[in-house]
């Protein structure tokens, strides 16, 4: 599939951003750490912006726009649907303690924006899960998409805790190593699972066209946020914690170029090199 990096940049804004509110939310409920919610829900926003914005590119023509809320049992749609709510929530959040306090009422509306962007990374993740591309053919399309979000969000909470001081905290720590651990765990079984995926368009993710996002996302997302947070732990270094973050990032980019990478459509005559089915 032709790699569209407006919309490897908005996919991956989506997953940092959401994932690192989903995440601050969850880690303020469960440990009460007293996390600043309306900081995290606005540079969410920023985040959703900016991948907003790469949208408008990947989109290019209004007509496409509009053609987006065309099936309302899209996943496209129901994204769409979603997203002036889910803006219309984090600013709400965010704005709570700067222009007005809503006091008990904040954590309410904080569950709200996090309900609505559990189910706007739940719609992208199913979007992509289709029957036409073997390798997008599972369910790991949509575990995937989650967990990419849970590994940010998770070292993005810690790197938030440690920058407000006091140490590393145990609970974040614990959460954010095994987030990390199970996402990587993931991919390199989904990696595993594009290898026998039959119809003509097994993906050999060492062997090129696929090598130089693979080797990326092992570098990025792999080694050095691995080798990062492992720092930002045991030495409780806030600024360990955001190279971890900056690389699960550019993993997380690398990742979405080998996921697009591989989306290869059905061959229709797969003994042969070009095929009825030309994947434009």
């Amino acid at each position: 599939m032709q790699i569209h990096w407006p919309l490897v940049i908005s996919t991956a804004c989506q997953r940092v951003g959401l994932g690192m509110f989903l995440c601050a939310f969850l880690a303020d409920l469960c440990f009460g750490l007293g996390l600043p919610l309306n900081l995290v829900a606005l540079a969410t926003l920023a985040l959703l912006g900016v991948g907003g914005i790469a949208s408008i590119f990947h989109l290019q023509t209004p007509s496409r726009f509009f053609n987006a809320f065309s099936n309302f049992k899209s996943h496209l749609t129901q994204e769409a649907l979603l997203t002036p709510f889910l803006g219309i929530a984090l600013l709400a959040c965010g704005l709570n303690g700067i222009l007005y306090d809503l006091g008990g009422a904040g954590i309410v509306l904080a569950a709200v924006a996090a309900a609505l962007s559990l189910a706007f990374l739940a719609c992208t993740g199913l979007a992509y899960q289709m029957g036409s591309r073997p390798a997008w053919n599972t369910g790991f399309v949509l575990g995937l998409f989650l967990l990419t979000a849970a590994e940010a969000g998770g070292i993005a909470t810690l790197a938030i805790c440690l920058l407000a001081g006091g140490g590393a905290p145990a609970a974040p720590s614990a959460a954010a190593a095994l987030l990390t651990a199970a996402c990587i765990a993931v991919q390199f079984a989904y990696v595993a699972r594009m290898r026998h995926v039959g119809y003509g368009v097994d993906v050999r993710a060492s062997e090129e066209p696929y090598r130089a996002p693979y080797r990326a996302w092992i570098a990025c997302g792999v080694v050095l946020t691995a080798v990062a947070l492992a720092a930002a732990i045991a030495l409780a270094s806030a600024a360990a914690a955001f190279v971890a973050l900056a690389a699960s990032a550019c993993g997380i980019v690398a990742w979405t170029v080998l996921f697009f990478k591989g989306a290869l459509k059905v061959k229709m005559f797969p003994m042969y090199p070009v095929d009825l089915n030309l994947d434009m």
